[in-house]
């Protein structure tokens, strides 16, 4: 399992936090996401064998978000 923070540009309300958290968790190998609305990032655990942390990040732009990975 690996464990990504991204940096988010454009999350300020609790409807962005839940549209990302929504896309995210449906995508196969994504285990959990957090989106945090005061730090503006978001935690995502996944397999990568499953899934690369381009196409979540890809994602997180395709819903409108700026965002790059921080850890």
């Amino acid at each position: 399992m690996t464990n990504e923070v991204y940096k988010v540009g454009g999350l300020f309300k609790r409807e962005d936090k839940e549209e990302i958290e929504t896309y995210l968790s449906q995508i196969d190998g994504v285990k959990k996401v957090e989106a945090d609305l005061e730090d503006k990032t978001v935690a995502v655990s996944f397999d990568p064998s499953v899934v690369q942390s381009d196409w979540i990040r890809e994602t997180l732009q395709s819903l409108g978000h700026d965002t790059y990975s921080i850890h």
